[in-house]
């Protein structure tokens, strides 16, 4: 069972560079054709001042940046091997461009104990990950649940 008492508990910070190509390369893969993520010229003329990312991204930059994420959930109780996504919510602050350099601070948010009448049980975390770029700018903040299976 999830210890509550780790609500409020931040893991240390990350940071990732945001890079044209992974744009490029996560829009394609989703088949999303916009040109305003393929294209600086396209982001351009729909009023951005380069590419921006896609709605999606902040999950890439999640796995691709917080490479220590699933050891840190580790350290506080959670069987990493039970992990299933619950969902994903993003909050955009500011725009964000190829070569902002951003740091995340995740905290986890909630937590909670289910159990079922069939005797089964879970625990469903919410973590939440602020964002800053290189300006000390708050760009973007995202919440995940996670459901772990017991």
């Amino acid at each position: 069972m999830f210890d509550t008492s780790k609500v409020g508990q931040s893991f240390p910070p990350f940071t990732i560079e945001v890079a044209r190509n992974k744009i490029h390369e996560l829009t394609s893969a989703i088949g999303d054709d916009n040109p305003v993520y393929h294209s600086r010229a396209a982001a351009q003329a729909a009023g951005f001042s380069d590419v921006p990312i896609s709605p999606t991204t902040p999950t890439m930059l999640g796995f691709w940046g917080n490479t220590g994420f699933g050891r840190e959930l580790a350290n506080v109780g959670i069987n990493v091997m039970r992990v299933l996504h619950g969902e994903e919510e993003y909050d955009y602050l500011a725009p964000i461009y190829p070569g902002d350099v951003l740091t995340g601070v995740t905290t986890i948010v909630e937590g909670k104990h289910r159990s079922s009448k069939d005797g089964s049980s879970m625990d469903i975390l919410t973590t939440e990950t602020r964002y800053t770029n290189q300006h000390q700018q708050a760009v973007l903040t995202t919440r995940s649940t996670i459901v772990v299976r017991e």
